[in-house]
C-alpha cells in the first residue's frame, strides 16, 4: 500500500481492467509491453464489439491480447509494421499481413497518443511545456492533451543531461520506456479520475 502506484493499480484490478501475474505479482517497475497496452486501454474505453479477423501475422485469433489488439487497430487507436522490414518478418502470402509486435516496450510517448485518442479527446494544445518536447514533435498533442488534463507529468529539470532553460521547464522523456506502474496511473486518470475503491 506504499508504493507509489498503489491506489492506479487497485483502481482498475478491482475493476477487472489489469491483472496480474500468477505468482500474485504486479510487477510495477517492469516495462509494460505493447500488448499489455491494448488490453488495459481497450478495457479502460469499455471497447467490447467483436475483434473481427486476424489484423496481424504475430497476433492469431486465440492469443491473449487478440480481441484488445484488434479492436484498438480496427479503431484505428494502435497499428503496425509493415511486413518485411525485419528478416525475423516476413511477408507471409495470400495476405502480406503487417507485425504487431505485442510483446515489444512502449515509450512514454507512444502510451500518451494511444490514451488520448481512445478516450477521444480532441483538444488543441498550445505553446510549449516541457524542454524535450516541443511543438513540432511527433507526440506533442497527444502528450499535451494529457498534462493539461493533469494525468501526465514530468520531471524536474536540472539533470546534466537535462539542463534548466530560462523558463526552467521540466522534461517529459518521451522516447523512455513506460512501466506498468506507470501506466497504470495514467490510464486510471484518464479514464477513472479521482478513483476510489473500497478497502476490502
Amino acid at each position: 500500500q506504499t508504493n507509489t502506484f498503489y491506489p492506479f493499480i487497485r483502481c482498475l484490478a478491482c475493476r477487472g481492467i489489469i491483472s496480474g501475474y500468477s505468482d500474485g505479482t504486479f510487477r510495477p517497475n517492469n516495462d509494460i509491453t505493447r500488448g499489455q497496452i491494448a488490453k488495459m486501454v481497450s478495457n479502460a474505453a469499455g471497447f467490447s464489439e467483436d475483434p473481427g479477423p486476424q489484423d496481424y501475422e504475430d497476433v492469431a485469433p486465440g492469443s491473449p491480447f487478440y480481441d484488445f489488439i484488434n479492436r484498438l487497430s480496427n479503431r484505428g487507436i494502435m497499428g503496425g509494421y509493415q511486413c518485411g522490414l525485419q528478416p525475423e518478418e516476413p511477408c507471409i502470402s495470400p495476405n502480406d499481413l503487417p507485425y504487431f509486435r505485442p510483446n515489444a516496450s512502449a515509450t512514454r510517448g507512444q502510451l500518451a497518443k494511444i490514451v488520448s485518442n481512445a478516450a477521444g479527446i480532441v483538444t488543441t494544445p498550445t505553446g510549449q511545456f516541457y524542454t524535450d518536447v516541443p511543438e513540432g514533435h511527433p507526440f506533442y498533442v497527444w502528450i499535451m492533451r494529457l498534462t493539461d488534463l493533469g494525468v501526465m507529468s514530468g520531471y524536474p529539470c536540472g539533470r546534466p543531461d537535462e539542463p534548466c532553460d530560462d523558463q526552467q521547464r521540466p522534461y517529459f522523456r518521451p522516447f523512455n520506456n513506460v512501466t506498468r506502474g506507470q501506466s497504470s496511473k495514467i490510464v486510471a486518470n484518464t479514464f477513472y479520475p479521482d478513483c476510489m475503491t473500497p478497502q476490502k
